[in-house]
């Protein structure tokens, strides 16, 4: 476990006259690059967990911190479904239901003034002298029985279970299956409203029971499990533990980066401020990332480390996963690129991209952990890249911007969490999608998701510079896109990708 050493003054009543010095040990299995660290000094290093003694403005105690309440102009969607109000994808199938009864019915009367009676005849040759082979006025009735029953389950009385839905969706095909069979289609031959009020009807039915099992009841389950979730775990695995750090994009500490200020000292043989900074620039930290970023508790950069630490193991997985679990999906040689694709139960689709780059493996891996930010001056397929914050020696939280696919998909944007290092002579930087209060969702992007994955870089045998560059994908960019298209924009962008890489990589290399 790490231990922490904490130096602090005497209790004072200004917490922002509070000085510490933090030292932390890493005591991980996985082996890191010597020198690939942020920071070689125990003065820049990231703390675990702290106590503050005569500090009592942020709660100590596990219980008081979990009550710790959420500013109320951040009250969101997720917050106003928890306080009992109707989730906005549940009022959207009201008004679904709604619609189905409303669409069936104006249906229903221009099929009667299409019939061939005058006024209101045809209005009581339809109603009053109904039969179910002359017509048509069944549907609508049927349209109110679903509108009925699935206003009082889902609106009155809020259920979370898709019995109701899938009672009358099973009783309108039902009916209309023997409508068709007893209606007389030849007496309304000329009309062919008939056909359409039947068609549609039964459509409406099955896209209700298809919208509430598949958006509604799923939405509502995650938001259930978030409530029932504490603010703050103690570790990850669990659904509840990967929630506090993959979902919560509402949820925010009150800590402030004042009350966890930790300066940085002035180098030996440092005469001005501007070279004791220079000194912080070069370590990789600033004062801000050293301590920690507005809003973030020190609790939860150990849930961070949890979280990147099962990532780094998953990427090791996947990498030696049997070569015949992978399904390919394009791509020839490793100078355009193969793409291999596994299906997951927990994230679904992913992708695996295995190239070819002439640069040495561990220069490619350092250019790729150290200079992320200027990524989208060589990639054009990502607007805009930004270290959020520094966690310890090899793992960071980043925010990104990817260009949108032509008229496809839309820009997204996406928080990171990174984690990196060497296993077996294999340069490995994993990666798994978090939250972080200082990168909430913006209207202008947006906010996609990643699963666990990140990038691999081998070495090609008998050719020290130049490397095997391995990207498993596992990305989920929160749209309603059919899973073709989004295979094929898959592809495209990871060889793409590839393809600036390798450009890249040409301005690496020294001159000769």
């Amino acid at each position: 476990m790490p231990w922490i050493e904490v130096t602090s003054t005497p209790p004072v009543s200004n917490t922002k006259d509070i000085l510490f010095k933090v030292s932390y040990v890493n005591t991980t299995d996985d082996v890191v690059h010597p020198g690939m660290g942020r920071g070689d000094d125990d003065r820049y290093k990231l703390p675990a967990t702290v106590n503050l003694p005569g500090y009592s403005g942020y709660p100590q105690d596990r219980s008081a911190r979990e009550n710790m309440p959420v500013p109320h102009d951040e009250i969101s969607e997720s917050a106003a479904f928890a306080s009992g109000k109707m989730s906005s994808v549940r009022r959207t199938f009201c008004l679904f239901v709604t619609f189905d009864l409303g669409l069936t019915f104006i249906l229903w009367v221009i099929y009667t003034q299409l019939i061939g009676d005058v006024g209101w005849r045809a209005f009581e040759r339809q109603v009053e002298a109904f039969t179910i082979k002359t017509s048509l006025f069944d549907t609508v009735m049927m349209a109110t029985v679903r509108f009925v029953f699935l206003i009082l389950a889902y609106a009155l009385f809020r259920i979370r279970h898709w019995w109701t839905v899938a009672l009358t969706t099973l009783l309108s095909s039902a009916f209309l299956l023997a409508k068709i069979f007893l209606f007389d289609f030849g007496e309304s031959s000329k009309n062919p409203l008939s056909y359409c009020v039947l068609i549609v009807s039964f459509v409406l039915a099955w896209v209700e029971t298809w919208f509430l099992d598949f958006k509604v009841l799923p939405w509502e389950k995650k938001e259930v499990q978030k409530m029932a979730t504490p603010p703050l775990v103690h570790g990850y695995g669990s659904l509840s533990d990967r929630q506090r750090l993959l979902a919560r994009d509402d949820a925010m500490s009150t800590a402030t980066f004042d009350q966890y200020y930790s300066p940085v000292t002035t180098p030996e043989g440092s005469d001005t401020e501007e070279e004791a900074q220079g000194a912080a620039s070069r370590s990789g930290l600033t004062a801000k990332q050293a301590s920690l970023n507005d809003s973030t508790s020190l609790h939860v950069l150990e849930e961070y480390r949890q979280l990147a630490t099962k990532s780094y193991a998953m990427l090791w997985d996947y990498l030696t996963m049997d070569e015949g679990e992978w399904k390919h999906q394009t791509g020839k040689t490793l100078q355009e690129g193969i793409i291999h694709s596994h299906n997951t139960k927990e994230y679904g689709k992913i992708f695996k991209l295995e190239g070819e780059v002439d640069i040495d493996p561990k220069s490619l891996w350092e250019e790729m952990i150290h200079n992320i930010n200027s990524a989208p001056t060589w990639n054009p397929t990502l607007v805009e890249c930004n270290t959020v914050m520094v966690i310890d020696n090899n793992t960071d939280i980043s925010h990104n911007i990817a260009a949108g696919i032509g008229s496809l998909v839309a820009s997204r944007d996406f928080v990171n969490l990174r984690h990196w290092g060497v296993r077996e002579g294999i340069y490995l930087s994993a990666g798994h999608g978090v939250t972080h209060p200082d990168c909430p969702p913006s209207k202008k992007h947006i906010r996609g998701f990643n699963g666990p994955g990140g990038w691999v870089f081998k070495s090609v045998p008998g050719q020290p510079n130049k490397s095997i560059f391995i990207w498993v994908m596992n990305t989920d960019i929160k749209g309603w896109i059919p899973q073709r298209l989004m295979d094929q924009a898959a592809s495209t962008v990871l060889q793409d990708y590839l393809k600036y890489l390798q450009q890249h990589a040409l301005t690496l290399q020294p001159a000769v």
